[in-house]
């Protein structure tokens, strides 16, 4: 999962030396993350439909190949429609086959600390995000970024494919998913009292508006800093601190969430991203960029673990790699929103303090729509005490 959504963000580090090469806009570049991020959206729909029905297994080892091919592509690229391309296959035959279908797994797996379980491995896949640019930057100032990209696709054979064949899914449960798909209504009500449709609605709104937020930094706050002057390697270690932080706020956010529950923990983690987001653009120094960035890794990193963890705790399991995949849909199309809107404002404006502006109103109306998915949850779950 690290080294899928890694491999998403790494046009962090990858946007400069494209722009420098090929002599595409920011825009332009920018949209091909938008293209991959779509795609891994909706591929994780496909993904986690077929991981409610099967085993994740094979489905994880044709990710893997494809998400290695991707990346082999992406060094051989001379023109902007085979970027689009080879963004699109990474995002949907690749790392679409690791979110929604593993992250359905791991809360399959767990009856007790579910949120932590899913906490930590949200905090590996995050440092994945994080190490993954940070080791693509260093590969770029060494050997290009040609190269850079074939060798991240050789890591992908070489290391991940070994580890698919240990993926197997917790024992009864085909039985449990067949039990819970037959169970009449009233018997749901108890445990879900919002309707699964209704739930994945709400999550998908506010997964838009958070991943706007968030998308906007991860593609961006790299190159703001090397607009501020700050050279590409030592900006790539931006983004890895980000994501070391995240590490430890995934797992804060997971156990919260098994303590004050999965709405209230996702909100908080929403509130510190957006109040953070747009003082990036305050920035003028290396060590400056480097404290804030931890601040702000720690404090958005629980998005996605409570996102996920509200799926596990309001929607059936027999829906669940399903409702997984249509959430993290729209997390991914927002993001991809996130990433092209700020190249395409800097591009119009010469500055990035109008899209982190704009990232800000979006975790606004993500903050408005969980704090009323709470409210309906609450009622609901008043109603029938």
């Amino acid at each position: 999962m690290g080294m899928g959504a890694g491999s998403l963000i790494s046009i962090s580090t990858f946007l400069t030396p494209l722009v420098q090469e090929t002599g595409w806009s920011r825009g332009e570049i920018s949209f091909g993350y938008t293209l991959s991020t779509l795609s891994v959206g909706v591929g994780g729909i496909a993904m986690g439909y077929l991981s409610d029905r099967f085993s994740n297994r094979p489905v994880t080892i044709f990710g893997i190949v494809c998400l290695a091919a991707s990346l082999y592509l992406l060094s051989t690229l001379s023109e902007l429609w085979q970027f689009y391309l080879y963004c699109s296959i990474l995002g949907g035959l690749g790392a679409s086959t690791f979110d929604a279908p593993l992250l359905a797994s791991i809360g399959n797996w767990f009856r007790h600390n579910k949120g932590l379980a899913l906490g930590m491995c949200y905090a590996i896949r995050g440092l994945g995000q994080g190490l993954i640019p940070f080791v693509g930057g260093l590969l770029i100032a060494s050997s290009g970024w040609r190269d850079a990209y074939m060798i991240l696709g050789g890591f992908c054979l070489i290391v991940l494919l070994p580890l698919a064949f240990f993926i197997k899914d917790p024992p009864g449960l085909q039985e449990e998913k067949e039990a819970s798909r037959v169970a009449v209504p009233a018997e749901r009500n108890a445990d879900y009292p919002m309707a699964s449709t209704t739930v994945v609605i709400w999550l998908s709104a506010a997964a838009i508006g958070c991943c706007v937020c968030m998308g906007t930094a991860m593609v961006h706050v790299v190159s703001l800093a090397e607009v501020t002057g700050v050279n590409t390697q030592d900006a790539a270690w931006i983004i890895l601190l980000i994501y070391f932080s995240g590490f430890f706020g995934r797992i804060v956010t997971g156990k919260a969430a098994d303590h004050i529950g999965a709405i209230r923990a996702y909100w908080l983690a929403s509130f510190c991203q957006t109040v953070l987001i747009f003082w990036f653009t305050e920035i003028e120094t290396l060590t400056i960029f480097y404290v804030y960035a931890a601040i702000f890794g720690f404090g958005m990193s629980g998005v996605m673990t409570g996102l996920v963890v509200c799926v596990r705790e309001l929607v059936p399991i027999h829906v669940r790699g399903l409702s997984n995949g249509i959430v993290i849909f729209a997390a991914w199309a927002g993001m991809g929103l996130g990433g092209y809107q700020g190249g395409l404002f800097y591009d119009l404006t010469g500055s990035y303090v109008i899209p982190f502006a704009n990232a800000t109103v979006f975790g606004l109306m993500n903050l408005c729509i969980v704090g009323a998915l709470f409210i309906s949850h609450r009622r609901k779950v008043l109603a029938l005490a």
